[in-house]
């Protein structure tokens, strides 16, 4: 039986040799179609040896090149990885080239998915960018639309991990100026409790309470589905909340 039990490994550790020799050989040489299939298997596999590559295909001159790079650092998960991420973000963010915009979205998932609550100090300025941008005309006013929201998206992702800076980010930003901003955040704010819906402070609820009140839709009807998912999943100060913002209605 222990015989079987070490040839059964011999032959998985084989296996995942071949696999890692095949994503190293893709990334070297393989057409772009054959990287992005091959990012499955590099967040399964998770080999130390992906490292060097992907830092020198996020300086690739082919921007798909470095795209994929972003999306397999992401799905690899190694904190390491930010900084290079960052700086790759910066470098495109005066890009004029075709795909900038593109490679961006691809960093944002990709810090959003390595889950570091310091990311906090790279999504805000990010954001505060796209909120300058929003105000222009064309395409780059839906580039800075659609950036804000997975920049939001990310920040609730690493709340819902139990972030602090990103849950305080999300609270902040459900209070701001624009009324799009703050309907996602508080989405997001609902969506950063559904593992632990009794762990919400009395604070944030109270926040999310009184936006059902906003002279703006957009918030308010964001702030009612707040608190009704939120007791959906079980939170009962959400759901008594929730109750008295429909009786009121009524």
């Amino acid at each position: 039986m222990a015989e079987s039990d070490k040839s059964g490994s011999k032959k998985k550790k084989h296996f995942s040799e071949e696999m890692i020799n095949e994503c190293l050989s893709v990334m070297e040489s393989g057409s772009i179609e054959d990287l992005f299939e091959i990012i499955p298997r590099i967040g399964v596999l998770r080999d130390p040896r992906f490292t060097a590559p992907l830092l020198a295909l996020l300086q690739h001159e082919n921007v798909k090149r470095r795209e994929f790079a972003a999306f397999s650092m992401g799905a690899i998960g190694d904190r390491g990885f930010l900084e290079p991420l960052k700086k790759a973000f910066a470098k495109a963010n005066h890009g004029k080239h075709h795909g900038s915009h593109e490679l961006q979205m691809a960093i944002i998932e990709a810090v959003g998915a390595i889950g570091d609550d310091a990311a906090v100090d790279f999504f805000l300025p990010a954001l505060k960018t796209c909120c300058a941008t929003r105000a222009a005309e064309g395409k780059r006013a839906k580039n800075a639309v659609r950036m804000s929201q997975w920049i939001i998206e990310s920040l609730g992702a690493i709340a819902q991990q139990g972030g602090p800076r990103s849950l305080e980010a999300l609270v902040e930003l459900a209070t701001q100026d624009d009324p799009e901003i703050q309907a996602q955040a508080l989405s997001e704010l609902s969506v950063a409790y559904w593992h632990r819906p009794n762990k919400i402070s009395d604070a944030i609820l109270r926040k999310i309470f009184d936006l059902t009140r906003h002279p703006e839709a957009i918030v308010a009807e964001s702030a009612l589905a707040a608190l009704q998912n939120l007791a959906d999943v079980g939170c009962v100060r959400a759901e008594a909340l929730f109750s008295s913002v429909t009786e009121d209605e009524e």
